[in-house]
């Protein structure tokens, strides 16, 4: 090692560790190990946040008192003078990682995690030297890195930290793991050579050979000396031809330990990081796990936050109130899931910055400075119910399911900043009232886990204090009424406000609604269900087995890998990228399964243990011991394109093409004296389409009530509507929504099973008999290339920052969400458009019936026995005529004593 004095005091006791971390290395390591990753914007983080979570668990793991970051400067090195060619084979840095280096640094400042670089010097030349420098001021070092080539600075006092195997290897550890001592290192480098550095080593040697080599001779000049014993032919004539490329690639190889950089110890020295700023950067990032690591403290609103626990004051403060021109309100609880959920207290502001915090005890129980449920809920009343009150509040339809669940009467809310915030942007993935005050006004609001703790520490909310809750309450509801103003003003000036008020905020009660409400199951049916399931899997594993040849764990990917691809030699068309071995994985097993039966079989076997663990086993679980029955979530805030989701269970995901999960729907039956009743838009995307592209041929094909799929047959095999087969009806229904849903020839091949090539000519078929269709389809594309976003009929926008982006595949697939989502974000709003009138005209006719499910185009309604016939006009009626479009919105009525086995009520169309 070139050019430094022998460290002193390497006997002496060191009292301090300093850890040096090669930055350069850690962000490409993280590069390539985590793909896709980026910003709802499209910009690329998953360099930033590999070598970031690196870097935390280091510090969580060490908690280091002393750390550096090194990285390289870009330009030429002290190397490249001695070697002109040095990383000259190295391919050029992809554009994706370039732009997230100054994020890589910014999240070392945050965490001030000193940077240390210097031009003409490598991130390992400046670790050499600081820790020997370190060594001298008698720190142990630990050096992070998983390069082979930092292992030739151990020794003692330094050791090196691997982030991916996470071992802490000494000189025996560095033997053991590469089979030489540290100082041999870059000997063994020098006679390997390194293709990634272009270090040109010696020819014919690898890395088995330069370590047999060095164990026996020593060092680099002591293989040179002795080539000529060398046994082997082309090691030895390659050490005698090539012995001044092998001295190079030594000096090469070797770190420098006397870069003319200072060893300061408290310019390393880790401080307290800074809570604010680290929340900024990693909000702005969009990492919101290290957001919530940095929560802020509980702290009171820009008011304060009076607790009232005295009925009396109680009544004074709703007064006055009453008064404000709106109210915030937001209630909390014990629990997440509302339907199971205790409320513990009511949070009230005013548009003054003043908010108040009633704390709430069960009906019946005594507890100091809380007031009875029923007494707060009285007093409340006039807030809660009165028209004339405006009430604003963030993810308002989980207060309206707590509270009507209660049996509480609560009216609806004017205003909700979550779904506000989803209006103004739906591509985002975080809409907290955290994420959103951050944004809308810069306010940094505590997490529930700051106020709780997480983990095995945390305390349930109940047990926190009062004046805690209080503040942490106050704070949030306070946030929400500060960001009203300036979202109102969004939602204005993008044209979005109608949609809040007319559309979402009316749904949001009629949600409540079906939540609170819930749905009927069958749980003696599943039950049996359920037992015949497992008897027909143990069925399938013993003839899988049969098939193997012996018995193995279906559900282990490396048995099932080493029966398909070494007893059975089946042969895939794919490997994993991951861990290069063959993968099993459903696409690999559906290209086995057309020349061998376990595949199959195991395809079998996957689809009904998923089912049967999935739903069939699931679902009697999930009944509220207090209503009997199952209550789902119904999203808002959650589908880019305006559609609602359901959750906790998903309801909207329940297979009804196969036999297998036909049977799980006939387990949703309605309550005594009730019949379900299904009312299903007919192909509304299509017709969406045909609207929005104003194709005559398809505007005929409706207004006339044919079959839209064999009439595009007919067009597309240019025979009469009469003469098309079955295959023909398949493959146009699969182009018509491949349209939609931005299918291209080699995915409708596959689906098809077609060649490329006449996929290929189904598509530009398609496009020649509807022109128009393909028009609009360019234009829609066109228009989110320049704007960046698109709208639905209705104005709903959803923005594609991504098109801009680098990634190829992620602006590809841009392009087609964009075309996707002004036709799925339109007809989503035409069902929310028909759900608001529905309840609307069910309350003014005073039918008994209900909605309990939405599945995207279908509701389902739970229907008292003699009020079939109204109120199935009466769904027909209105959501046919949910708004005026260039062809006929068609609905199929069903109905029947379970979701599964019901009988048409109308002529139906396919």
């Amino acid at each position: 090692m070139s050019g430094v004095d022998p460290v002193q005091g390497q006997g002496e006791a060191a009292d301090r560790t300093l850890y040096l971390v090669d930055g350069t290395s850690n962000i490409y390591r993280a590069f390539h190990a985590i793909r896709q990753l980026s910003k709802s914007d499209g910009f690329p983080t998953n360099a930033v946040f590999g070598f970031t979570s690196m870097l935390r668990k280091l510090m969580k793991t060490f908690a280091p008192e002393y750390l550096a970051v090194a990285f390289d400067v870009a330009g030429p090195t002290f190397r490249h003078e001695m070697y002109r060619e040095y990383k000259a084979n190295r391919a050029e840095t992809p554009d994706d990682l370039i732009v997230q280096i100054p994020w890589v640094k910014k999240v070392c400042t945050v965490l001030n995690a000193t940077i240390v670089e210097l031009q003409g010097f490598e991130a390992d030349d400046l670790i050499g030297t600081l820790a020997h420098k370190a060594r001298r001021a008698r720190f142990e070092v630990i050096v992070v890195a998983s390069d082979k080539d930092l292992l030739q600075l151990v020794g003692e006092g330094i050791r090196v930290f691997n982030p991916v195997s996470e071992r802490l290897l000494d000189g025996a550890g560095v033997e053991e793991k590469f089979g030489a001592k540290p100082e041999q290192v870059p000997d063994i480098l020098a006679l390997e050579g390194d293709s990634s550095d272009n270090i040109p080593g010696v020819p014919g040697i690898g890395g088995k050979g330069a370590r047999q080599l060095i164990q026996r001779f020593g060092t680099l000049e002591g293989v040179l000396s002795g080539a000529a014993e060398v046994e082997r032919k082309s090691y030895r004539e390659g050490l005698l031809q090539h012995a001044e490329s092998a001295r190079l690639s030594l000096r090469l190889a070797t770190l420098r330990l006397d870069a003319p950089i200072p060893f300061d110890p408290e310019t390393f020295r880790l401080q307290p990081v800074d809570p604010a700023a680290a929340r900024r950067l990693f909000r702005e990032l969009e990492f919101a796990a290290l957001e919530r690591e940095f929560a802020a403290p509980v702290r009171a609103p820009a008011g304060r936050c009076e607790i009232v626990d005295r009925p009396e004051r109680l009544g004074k403060v709703v007064e006055k109130l009453r008064k404000a021109a709106t109210v915030g309100l937001q209630v909390e609880r014990d629990q997440a899931e509302p339907m199971r959920a205790e409320p513990l207290g009511l949070a009230l502001a005013g548009e003054d910055g003043e908010a108040y915090y009633v704390p709430i005890v069960a009906t019946g129980a005594g507890s100091a400075r809380c007031i009875d449920r029923n007494v707060v809920m009285s007093l409340a009343a006039p807030l809660l119910r009165d028209e004339s009150v405006r009430r604003a509040g963030h993810d308002v339809k989980s207060d309206l399911v707590l509270l009507r669940s209660h049996g509480y009467d609560v009216g609806g809310f004017n205003f909700d900043s979550m779904l506000a915030a989803y209006l103004l942007n739906s591509a985002r993935r975080d809409h907290s009232i955290e994420a959103v005050a951050s944004e809308a006004a810069g306010i940094d609001l505590p997490t529930l886990e700051s106020l709780r703790g997480a983990g095995a520490g945390r305390v349930p909310l109940e047990g926190v204090d009062l004046e805690r809750r209080a503040e942490f309450a106050g704070s949030r509801l306070a946030a929400v009424m500060t960001v009203r103003r300036r979202q109102l003003a969004d939602l204005e000036r993008d044209g979005l406000l109608s949609l809040l008020t007319d559309m979402e905020l009316p749904l949001t009660g009629i949600l409540a609604e079906m939540e609170r409400r819930g749905v009927g199951i069958d749980a003696p049916f599943l039950q049996q269900l359920s037992a015949g399931w497992q008897t027909d899997l143990e069925r399938l594993t013993g003839v899988i087995h049969d098939l193997a040849g012996r018995e193995f764990n279906l559900n282990s990917p490396k048995q099932l890998a080493e029966i398909l691809f070494n007893t059975l030699e089946l042969q895939p068309g794919r490997r994993t990228r991951k861990t290069r071995s063959l993968s099993t994985g459903a696409e690999v097993l559906e290209e086995l399964a057309s020349s061998h039966e376990l595949p199959r079989r195991l395809l079998e076997y996957r689809s009904l243990q998923k089912l049967k663990s999935t739903y069939v086993d699931a679902l009697p679980k999930l009944i509220n011991p207090r209503t009997g029955r199952v209550h789902t979530s119904f999203n808002q805030a959650v589908a880019a394109t305006g559609r609602l989701s359901s959750s906790d269970p998903n309801l909207q995901n329940i297979p009804i093409r196969s036999e297998l999960g036909r049977q799980i729907r006939r387990a949703f039956v309605p309550a005594p004296g009730h019949t379900l009743l299904s009312a299903d838009y007919s192909q509304i995307e299509l017709r969406v389409l045909a609207h929005l592209c104003r194709d005559p041929d398809l505007i005929d094909a409706f207004a006339k009530g044919e079959d839209i799929h064999r009439r595009t047959a007919a067009e597309l095999f240019g025979v009469m509507p009469g003469l098309v087969t079955g295959d023909m009806r398949r493959r146009a229904k699969a182009v018509n929504f491949g349209i939609i849903y931005g299918m291209g020839p080699q995915r409708l091949a596959r689906d098809q099973g077609v060649t490329i090539k006449e996929a290929t000519g189904f598509i530009k078929r398609y496009f020649e008999r509807f022109p128009l269709v393909k028009s609009y389809v360019d234009d829609t594309i066109a228009d989110a290339e320049q704007h960046g976003c698109v709208r639905t009929l209705f104005g709903r926008i959803r923005y594609f920052p991504e098109i801009h982006g680098a990634d190829r595949n992620a602006r590809q697939q841009a392009i087609r969400a964009a075309v996707n989502t002004t036709i799925q974000g339109t007809a989503a709003d035409l069902i929310k458009k028909a759900m608001v009138v529905l309840a609307d005209r069910l309350g003014a006719s005073r039918l008994g019936s209900a909605v309990v499910l939405q599945v995207h185009d279908e509701l389902v309604l739970e229907v008292p026995l003699g009020e079939e016939a109204q109120t199935a006009l009466l769904v027909s009626r209105v959501m046919e005529e949910a708004h005026p479009l260039s062809v006929p919105l068609t609905v199929d009525l069903r109905s029947g004593v379970n979701w599964l086995d019901m009988s048409p009520l109308a002529h139906s169309k396919d």
